[in-house]
């Protein structure tokens, strides 16, 4: 009896520490170089998605291509990702999502200029893309670090 009694002892304490070590909140706490990454990453996303913002507008009230006033912006999206650096490992789902965007907008600009006008619908849906695609890396951003969104 006394050997039951120490082994359900021992099973309900390791039930307890898996308990804990699988439904333990994440480690959100950035270093300085992490904290400066998100920084970096916050102003990136704001201003990609500000020139997108302003494209996909634009495609309504168009019938030619996006002017190169827009374009310019838009054309250095991944690189301008690239130049951000590696993130946090926590953040890493974030950088994918932004990278995703990115594909979105090449794409958008490749078809706008190799159709123009005629192709401003797709042109438009894969702005509209990869909009969605850097809002839900800010998303992700604000989920991971357990911050408010703004």
């Amino acid at each position: 009896m006394k050997g039951i009694g120490i082994f359900v002892l021992l099973l309900v304490i390791a039930l307890g520490v898996a308990t804990f070590v699988v439904t333990r909140p994440p480690n959100r706490h950035l270093d300085a170089q992490g904290r400066a990454w998100v920084a970096r990453f916050s102003t990136w996303q704001a201003d990609v998605a500000r020139s997108v913002d302003r494209a996909d507008v634009a495609i309504g009230s168009s019938t030619e291509r996006l002017s190169p006033r827009l374009v310019e912006p838009l054309r250095s999206c991944a690189a301008s990702l690239a130049r951000l650096g590696a993130p946090p490992s926590l953040l890493s789902g974030v950088l994918k999502d932004a990278n995703v965007a990115c594909g979105e907008v090449e794409y958008a600009l490749s078809v706008n200029a190799r159709y123009g006008g005629p192709a401003l619908a797709t042109t438009k849906q894969h702005l509209h893309r990869a909009g969605e695609w850097l809002a839900l890396a800010e998303y992700n951003l604000h989920q991971q670090l357990g911050t408010s969104g703004s």
